[in-house]
């Protein structure tokens, strides 16, 4: 540890189950204050994936508790996951209402995948984006056990839609994406979700292309 962390407020951990089935929720706590990473929270993903502002350190190991930026601490903080490299998870204050994707008004939308003819492409086209929160509020899910992931080739085939709002500053809210063996597209609310939505033909089409 960095003796300059040791004076940090000390945030402890517990985890339950969640009221989403095959899921759990975590608590980080400091005192009376005490934030949360359940379903609605695996949506959101750091915007600077490396915060550096520390603002404490978890009780146990070396893992550091960060501000985000755009964000009061008092709604949103960002926890080292742990392991070799930083991978920092989003926790919102118990007293901070989730956010609703539902209701948001986006303003961009990237694709990020590493790979592929249409890897981190981007978009502002209004319409694409209001599609892909269509889908996912009123789409059919689609049952597949493919669809879970159980080893790491599996893996490969997810992704994620990120979509930039002005009202979720340092914070994108992203839609999962899985992509089955014949090229199939289907969106999800999170990749930890277990209803999957096939895509829209416009959709795919933007996510296959250059």
């Amino acid at each position: 540890m960095n003796p300059a962390d040791e004076g940090l407020p000390v945030f402890k951990t517990d985890q339950t189950d969640s009221s989403h089935e095959g899921y759990r929720r975590t608590t980080l706590s400091s005192g009376t204050t005490v934030y949360v990473h359940d379903f609605e929270e695996d949506s959101l993903l750091l915007m600077n994936p490396e915060p550096k502002q520390i603002i404490g350190r978890e009780e146990y190991g070396d893992g550091k508790v960060c501000a985000i930026e755009g964000q009061q601490t008092t709604a949103y903080l960002a926890a080292d996951a742990g392991g070799e490299m930083p991978a920092y998870v989003v926790y919102r204050n118990v007293q901070q209402q989730p956010f609703d994707w539902r209701k948001a008004a986006f303003q961009k939308m990237r694709f990020a995948i590493t790979t592929g003819p249409a890897a981190n492409k981007e978009t502002t086209d209004s319409a694409l984006i209001q599609e892909v929160i269509a889908t996912l509020k009123n789409g059919t899910p689609t049952v597949s056990a493919s669809i879970i992931p159980t080893d790491q080739a599996n893996w490969k085939k997810f992704s994620a839609l990120c979509l930039i709002s002005d009202r979720l500053p340092g914070l994108a809210f992203c839609a999962g994406v899985y992509m089955d063996d014949a090229g199939h597209f289907y969106l999800a609310e999170n990749q930890s979700a277990r209803k999957w939505i096939l895509a829209s033909d416009a959709l795919t089409k933007w996510m296959q292309t250059r």
